[in-house]
């Protein structure tokens, strides 16, 4: 599947309107998915020790959350070498795992658990760090089951990383906005309290 780049131009265009956070998050992660041509995901922003779910959307199931109506089912994500969110971040590396049920490298209980509940079957998984240009990780994007043009379930490729790191690094910086300016909406209100 070729990726139309007029998407990414519309899309910076809406980014940069005053949207909503859950827009935000939604538009990163389904823009991520239709460049990659997958299945899932889920978008993770860094919050202290722990990254904190965002947005999750599958495609075939019709599962779409936001952290205001699926928090309580999604817990944050200790940052542990042994997850691979927390490791991506951590290490500030992308990962690339064919088949997570093949894999002994990290602790995928989490994601077995959501394939459990949901009756799906996690195999392919892109994981891709947020950066922004101070060098600072602000999120984790983890991107599931890349398809081919029929609908099977294939590893992501060199071009779907290279596509998917691009768009994470414009992410960063609007994500990036947000949290400052939930910062600053932070202190203004203390500053009315006082």
């Amino acid at each position: 599947m070729k990726y139309d780049m007029s998407r990414l131009e519309k899309l910076l265009i809406l980014l940069s309107t005053n949207i909503g956070s859950e827009k935000l998050f939604e538009l990163i992660l389904k823009e991520a998915m239709t460049i990659t041509n997958c299945d899932g995901g889920t978008l993770y922003t860094l919050e202290g020790d722990q990254l904190v779910f965002r947005h999750v959307y599958t495609k075939s199931k019709y599962v779409e959350m936001t952290s205001r109506t699926g928090s309580s089912m999604i817990p944050p994500v200790p940052m542990m070498r042994s997850y691979v969110c927390a490791y991506c971040a951590m290490m500030q590396k992308r990962l690339n795992i064919p088949d997570v049920y093949r894999s002994n490298e990290f602790d995928f209980t989490g994601t077995k658990d959501y394939d459990r509940m949901n009756h799906y079957r996690t195999q392919s998984m892109l994981v891709m760090p947020m950066v922004v240009s101070e060098g600072d990780v602000i999120g984790v994007l983890q991107l599931i089951n890349a398809m081919d043009a029929h609908g099977a379930v294939l590893p992501f490729t060199k071009e779907h990383e290279t596509a998917a790191t691009a768009l994470c690094s414009i992410a960063a910086l609007y994500i990036e906005n947000w949290m400052l300016k939930r910062k600053i909406e932070k202190l203004e209100k203390q500053g009315e309290e006082i």
